[in-house]
């Protein structure tokens, strides 16, 4: 069970990512254009939440059943890198990133300007884009590098 875990953990990155983008480039476009909010503004913003939240939640469960949760609790997670990046690094970074994702989404349901709509969700989207690319495992990455396009292990 946990390899599936990890298989569609590594999967959906990849759905992140792309309306990640989609949402900066509305926003961004949008918030220079003056344009109007309309409801996909909406509903690119809400999918992307959608899959953070379904990340989130595969993330947590393989936190726990992998054991990082005890290996940070042990001591000495921060002297070795491997362990530092999985117990603190990709986690805090992704869970301010995933937090970032729900400010800008909230920004698209209050009663407030199109311009300043924008403006948030652009911001909270770009910030937590950049975390989201730097956090996670790339293959390059010495130590904690992983496959770019991920395999199901047995």
């Amino acid at each position: 069970m946990q390899s599936y875990f990890l298989y569609f953990h590594s999967i959906l990155r990849y759905f992140i990512l792309l309306f990640a983008i989609i949402v900066v480039i509305q926003s961004l476009a949008g918030m220079m254009g003056k344009k109007k909010f309309l409801k996909t503004n909406k509903q690119g913003a809400l999918v992307l939440l959608i899959f953070c939240d379904l990340q989130l939640l595969l993330g947590l469960s393989l936190y726990f059943l992998k054991g990082w949760a005890t290996v940070l609790t042990s001591g000495g997670a921060m002297a070795n890198t491997y362990n530092r990046f999985w117990t603190v690094e990709h986690s805090v970074g992704m869970l301010v990133a995933i937090i970032l994702i729900h400010v800008g989404y909230s920004a698209t349901k209050r009663n407030m300007d199109d311009d300043r709509k924008f403006k948030r969700l652009f911001w909270c989207s770009f910030v937590a884009l950049v975390i989201f690319v730097a956090t996670i495992p790339w293959s390059g990455k010495q130590v904690v590098g992983r496959p770019n396009i991920p395999v199901m292990s047995s």
